[in-house]
């Protein structure tokens, strides 16, 4: 059996993030919750904080079909 397609989605802007997700969710892709991630990063060039949103999906058998 082939291995499901993984794709990782990374936004640093939340609104962005989701809308990505939902975008894939739409294609046939379910989030791997238990990848879901949000990690403290620091621009390098201003010094903020600012927060990477990180989330594996796979696509699901029915999509690829």
């Amino acid at each position: 059996m082939p291995e499901p397609d993984l794709i990782v989605v990374r936004e640093f802007d939340p609104d962005l993030f989701h809308e990505r997700v939902i975008e894939m969710e739409g294609k046939g892709y379910v989030a791997k919750r238990e990848t879901y991630k949000i990690t403290p990063e620091m621009d390098p060039e201003s010094g903020n904080i600012v927060h990477l949103h990180t989330i594996e999906m796979v696509q699901t058998r029915s999509a690829t079909s």
